[in-house]
């Protein structure tokens, strides 16, 4: 069942920066937490928010479609991040989120991100029909 999506909505979650979301071209061993990183846990609490609030039948999902954050500060590996999620705005099935991402000093990132809502049996129906053009062409 699709629930409608409430402006205001909101989600936080905390992770511990692992050595596997970390930069590996600064200097060796275990670096800060990388750009992409941040980005795909601040994605993911987003996609928490709609899957746990709204989106509870497992037809249903969202993927990313937009992005537009800063990555303000380093952060070590070890250290635990909190992601806030909130939803600023709706159309359809696209949803607009305000992100934001800070240890335990100081805030690290922000910014936007947008989400659209999709029927996965009906999504992975036209993604198997592209790889079948692609192999074709």
């Amino acid at each position: 069942m699709i629930k409608k999506v409430m402006i205001g909505a909101t989600k936080e979650r905390e992770i511990d920066v692992s050595a596997g979301q970390t930069t590996s071209f600064l200097w060796e061993g275990e670096n800060v937490f990388s750009t992409p990183s941040m980005i795909s846990e601040m994605e993911e609490t987003c996609r928490l928010l709609l899957k746990d609030e709204f989106l509870q039948d497992p037809e249903w999902d969202s993927v990313g479609t937009l992005v537009n954050v800063r990555h303000l500060k380093a952060t070590p590996v070890g250290t635990q991040v909190k992601l806030k999620a909130k939803v600023i705005n709706v159309v359809d099935r696209r949803i607009t989120f305000e992100v934001e991402a800070t240890d335990r000093l100081e805030k690290i990132g922000d910014g936007l991100h947008e989400r659209a809502i999709i029927n996965v049996p009906e999504f992975r129906e036209r993604f198997n029909k592209k790889i079948k053009k692609l192999e074709n062409f």
